[in-house]
């Protein structure tokens, strides 16, 4: 994945790439819908007869576009540059789209890996991990992250195979 590659170390492997679940922008739509039917409603109601009808009917549209990007496009944007990265290294987490923030988690650091999932989270299929490093800095909380349990267990299978590779004596390509 293009997103991906672009943090990614000369010795470092993609193993797996996610983004918030698609359930983040279901608020969005429904208030995008929810513009749409206002305005195309304003502009039914609006009389056409009158010198005045073309300016208000600018200011209508105007009005929505301005209300679709604030309650649309911004979330879609920010949706699509967060993203949750897994290499065979570290465990790495950005987002932003103007001002941009990263955690980036070496995976020889991680003590602990959990996940909740609530009923509604279990139906959609998607659930928040919580990663717990060895260091006094507080863990990295994925929200919203699609198939957690599996997202989970890779996780560990990483860290085994870290923790394998620096043990004396295990040859460099054993997959324990």
């Amino acid at each position: 994945m293009a997103i991906a590659d672009r943090y990614l170390s000369d010795d470092e492997e993609l193993v797996h790439v996610a983004r918030q679940h698609w359930t983040v922008l279901a608020g969005e739509f429904v208030a995008l819908a929810l513009i749409v039917a206002v305005v195309g409603a304003a502009l039914w109601f609006l009389p056409w007869d009158q010198d005045w009808s073309l300016i208000a009917m600018a200011v209508v549209v105007g009005l929505g576009l301005v209300a679709a990007l604030l309650f649309w496009l911004v979330p879609m944007l920010k949706w699509s540059t967060t993203v949750f990265i897994l290499t065979n290294r570290r465990l790495m987490m950005r987002d932003g789209i103007i001002s941009k923030q990263g955690r980036d988690m070496p995976l020889t650091r991680v003590n602990d890996v959990s996940f909740d999932i609530s009923l509604w989270e279990r139906l959609m299929r998607y659930g928040t991990l919580s990663v717990q490093s060895a260091s006094e800095q507080e863990g990295m909380v994925l929200r919203r992250v699609p198939r957690p349990q599996w997202f989970q267990s890779e996780i560990y299978r990483q860290v085994n195979a870290v923790h394998m590779a620096q043990r004396p004596g295990v040859p460099p390509d054993y997959q324990g």
